[in-house]
């Protein structure tokens, strides 16, 4: 009997342990969002939301891209953030008063890339990297059409599950509409100036099914993030250089990345000139 007890008490200490590394198992490790601000690496020989931005951001490692979505005057969904060409190619004309061919002849200033389109932007992400899609408005007539072009190539490049879509601090015509065609299918940003339970239990049941917080550092206390976490809520922080208009907006920013990365957020959407430090936190 003493010997079946030993051994009773053998097979307790291996079930235990095993259930030790079960249970451990099934806590993944956090791994933060990375997400590369309007399309990718961008710098003076690579231009916004350009193939070659995207494709230096998948080399250094980044989880997510930013992309910006926009109409033309025929309906077809293309990458670009401005709504004029001026700044990016030169030319003073606007993207939703021109057709998709005329759009197709741009030439980018920087990269020397035509804009592309918002399905060959997919086909260069799927499998590498996921994205966070922010549209830039859209006129009625063409809404469900471009809703279906943005669906139908995320969906055949697989690119839906783990997507990120934003809502403007200030409103984007129809932005809202294109979000909800992926309601419970991506998550939805929602900005709000400061954590309230009550508000959030209010506008949605379980709102960590659907949405994410996403607001810049100046918006985000440590106390705030910590009440979105207890809800579930993913916590991403904006640092890109146009939000500092006053000083020095390089060290600005790398401050704030890292007071970020203290507080525990989950995810960066960052200009690449702050990845180094975000790398080396995260190798740490």
């Amino acid at each position: 009997m003493k010997k079946l007890g030993i051994i009773l008490g053998c097979l307790l200490v291996v079930f235990m342990m095993a259930m030790g590394r079960s249970e451990q198992s099934r806590k993944p490790d956090k791994k933060l969002l990375l997400i590369a601000h309007r399309g990718g690496v961008v710098d003076k020989e690579r231009s916004e939301n350009s193939l070659k931005a995207l494709k230096e951001a998948i080399r250094r490692g980044y989880t997510h891209v930013e992309v910006d979505a926009r109409c033309t005057k025929d309906g077809h969904a293309v990458c670009f953030h401005d709504k004029n060409l001026l700044r990016e190619a030169g030319i003073d004309r606007n993207i939703p008063d021109m057709t998709l061919a005329e759009v197709k002849d741009v030439i980018l200033t920087r990269s020397s890339e035509k804009i592309p389109t918002f399905d060959e932007y997919c086909a260069r992400c799927a499998g590498r990297i996921d994205l966070m899609v922010d549209i830039k408005g859209v006129e009625d007539l063409h809404l469900e059409r471009f809703t279906r072009q943005i669906d139908s190539a995320m969906t055949k490049y697989g690119l839906v599950e783990n997507s990120l879509f934003i809502m403007n601090k200030f409103p984007v015509y129809n932005q809202e509409k294109v979000a909800d065609w992926f309601f419970g299918r991506a998550k939805i940003s929602w900005r709000v100036p400061a954590f309230k339970a009550e508000i959030l239990h209010d506008y949605r049941p379980d709102p960590s099914r659907y949405n994410f917080i996403f607001n810049s550092p100046v918006e985000l206390s440590k106390a705030e993030i910590d009440g979105f976490h207890r809800l579930g809520l993913p916590v991403i922080a904006s640092v890109n250089l146009d939000h500092y208009k006053k000083g020095d907006p390089l060290q600005q920013g790398l401050d704030d990345v890292k007071k970020m990365l203290d507080y525990g957020v989950d995810g960066l959407q960052i200009d690449s000139c702050f990845d180094p430090v975000v790398f080396e936190r995260m190798r740490k």
